[in-house]
């Protein structure tokens, strides 16, 4: 007896795959929001949303595969056929759910960076129309037959759109999902080029900001395969279609969430000695402790928005952002309290105390009574 082709199992195990990737980052990512950073916010849970749509999308595809997705037609009982096409239309359903909300996602992650209103519009510009082209899509996809159940009950009267129409429509949705996944990768760029810190930091955080367009490669991978949605031999024809659709989703979701775990690396170095505390706060991330002038009061003199250069949480709205400069025990500050300027003038000299204030004085000056014009 000739063996019947079946080429399910590829689909069963990249669906394996990233399901475990996908759960794994976005574990560490509730971690570092909820544990560390301690914002968990908008993106956040939207991120979380589409998450557990990616997983009823695995569920259903890989069901669809144990009754006949990745098998010619011809091999397959008609209710095994019927069961497979109702798990593929309930992939359909989630698809499109999942890379709704992990656009918006992202698109409010980037949104809580950005200081410049003209950058702020062109991110609320892609996540439109990105959103408009998934919800189109989703109206259309699920709506394409009449009655619905006709996409996999053929066995009534009824009628469906023709499959070119749902060609075009996966042809337009990806070529706006690229363009927004391109605008996405690179603002960060210009977002992080702009702030006043290391050459080395800058190039590390623009690859991670700049993950979420990742994605795309598989949306490119997948353009030629959607013809073969007009096929009669569907669940076979298609079976590359769904595979890099799940790679799509693992992908967004994947490194959208990696991109926010930096504080969590940050202190894994300092553990190994790779780093030095001091560019720390208690829990492994910059600008962590929360101090009596705000989460933020690690801000650096002279750094524009200071909350991403220091606060690597990305808890980052510029106006919650509080200037070290206004604090009357800042370092900063050259109009310091007595206690703090006689405390100030005890400590032993070194040549970090410039960055205080406190210039070269002989021991006797150091006991000589304090006066205002010394502060």
């Amino acid at each position: 007896m000739a063996e019947i082709p079946d080429r399910g199992p590829q689909l069963r195990a990249v669906n394996i795959f990233f399901v475990t990737i996908t759960l794994v980052a976005m574990s560490l990512r509730c971690y570092v929001r909820i544990g560390m950073v301690k914002a968990f916010g908008v993106d956040d849970y939207l991120m979380v949303l589409a998450t557990v749509f990616f997983c009823l999308y695995t569920g259903f595809s890989t069901a669809g595969v144990t009754y006949g997705t990745g098998r010619h037609r011809s091999d397959l009982p008609v209710e095994d056929y019927e069961t497979a096409m109702r798990c593929w239309w309930f992939c359909y359903l989630f698809y499109a759910l999942t890379m709704i909300i992990s656009k918006i996602s992202i698109g409010c992650f980037l949104i809580r960076l950005i200081t410049k209103r003209l950058q702020k519009w062109i991110v609320y510009g892609a996540m439109g129309v990105s959103a408009l082209a998934g919800i189109t899509f989703f109206v259309v996809t699920i709506f394409q037959c009449s009655p619905v159940s006709y996409f996999w009950f053929e066995r009534q009267v009824g009628t469906c759109i023709p499959p070119d129409v749902i060609i075009g429509l996966a042809i337009l949705y990806s070529v706006f999902s690229c363009i927004s996944d391109l605008t996405f990768a690179i603002l960060p760029g210009f977002l992080v080029w702009s702030l006043k810190m290391k050459l080395r930091t800058k190039l590390a955080l623009v690859p991670l900001l700049a993950m979420g367009c990742i994605a795309s490669c598989a949306v490119i991978a997948r353009f030629p395969y959607l013809f073969q949605i007009r096929s009669p031999d569907f669940l076979w024809a298609t079976l590359d279609v769904a595979i890099w659709s799940t790679v799509e989703q693992g992908l967004t979701i994947t490194a959208a969430s990696l991109a926010t775990i930096r504080p969590l690396m940050k202190s894994i170095g300092y553990r190994l000695g790779l780093t030095n505390k001091s560019t720390t706060g208690p829990s492994g991330y910059y600008g962590a402790t929360s101090g009596r002038y705000g989460n933020n009061s690690h801000v650096r003199k002279g750094s524009t928005l200071g909350a991403l250069a220091i606060n690597d949480g990305f808890k980052l709205s510029s106006s919650a952002v509080r200037s070290p400069l206004k604090s009357p025990h800042s370092p900063w500050n050259d109009k310091q309290p007595q206690p703090f300027a006689a405390n100030m003038k005890g400590m032993k000299k070194k040549s970090s105390n410039a960055n205080f204030g406190v210039v070269n004085t002989s021991e006797e000056q150091l006991h000589r009574p304090s006066t205002s014009h010394e502060v």
